[in-house]
């Protein structure tokens, strides 16, 4: 009995019509696991890009911040409070000034 089930299983496989099933068969197994990788990837991908996006909008605030960081440091009251008071300077008078020609 078993041997019949097998022997009638193999000559239906080997008929071309189930041959062709077959292939096709395998062909859209092979196929779906390619798109089940694909969408992995993908997923992966976006993740990282996301994460780079995040770090991105970190960075630009920590600039601009230190943008307006350096343009209080730099502005020209400051510069002349910090001179006068913690450094004791004062502008030269004209007869500490000497003019230097080029030659």
């Amino acid at each position: 009995m078993n041997r019949m089930i097998l022997q009638q299983c193999v000559g239906w496989l080997l008929k071309p019509e189930s041959l062709v099933l077959l292939v096709l068969l395998g062909v859209a197994l092979i196929s779906s696991v390619g798109v089940v990788w694909s969408v992995h990837l993908t997923r992966e991908q976006y993740s990282e890009l996301q994460e780079l996006q995040a770090a991105q909008d970190f960075l630009d605030v920590e600039y601009e911040k230190l943008l307006l960081e350096q343009g209080a440091w730099s502005d020209y009251a400051r510069i002349d409070s910090v001179s006068r008071n913690e450094l004791k300077m004062k502008p030269p008078s004209l007869a500490e000034l000497v003019v230097v020609r080029h030659r």
